[in-house]
């Protein structure tokens, strides 16, 4: 884990070096925060049965970054990682909430950022639907559903 280190970002600054854009998040009670540098490569809507599961969801939804520039700012004793026993995935996750959090691949590659962790906008290039041969029966496509700014009037019926 790879805590951030407020006073190179200032020392870099000072010195004129070129700094990039980076994007903060963290889970939902606020005890854990990240920063990761604003570049994905794509994002992806995972409709696969241990992406259900994972997200507790329709699908996941992941950003991808080939960055070594994931730091904790706060909350890392909060950060607890599940790896499948049998099957080559994770989940990272903050032992107080539960929100999904990112994590770096095994093979550190990739860091995985679920998107929803996010504070703000993410800049990516790429994006997929994948795996819709396992989406459940139940999830409609986004272009059969209604669209609402808020809960619609039979959500309070």
């Amino acid at each position: 884990m790879q805590p951030c280190c407020d006073m190179l970002t200032i020392s870099n600054a000072l010195r004129g070096e070129v700094m990039n854009d980076h994007i903060e998040g963290g889970c939902l009670c606020g005890k854990v925060e990240y920063s990761i540098e604003n570049e994905f490569m794509f994002v992806l809507f995972c409709h696969c049965e241990q992406c259900r599961r994972i997200s507790g969801s329709a699908h996941a939804s992941n950003l991808f970054s080939a960055t070594d520039s994931l730091c904790w700012k706060s909350g890392g004793e909060f950060i607890t990682n599940f790896h499948h026993p049998s099957r080559d995935f994770t989940k990272a996750f903050c032992s107080e909430c539960g929100s999904g959090l990112p994590y770096v691949l095994k093979d550190g590659s990739m860091v995985i950022v679920p998107a929803g962790s996010l504070n703000s906008e993410p800049h990516f290039g790429k994006t997929a639907n994948v795996f819709l041969s396992e989406r459940a029966n139940w999830s409609p496509s986004v272009n059969e559903t209604e669209e609402f700014d808020h809960f619609p009037s039979y959500f309070s019926e």
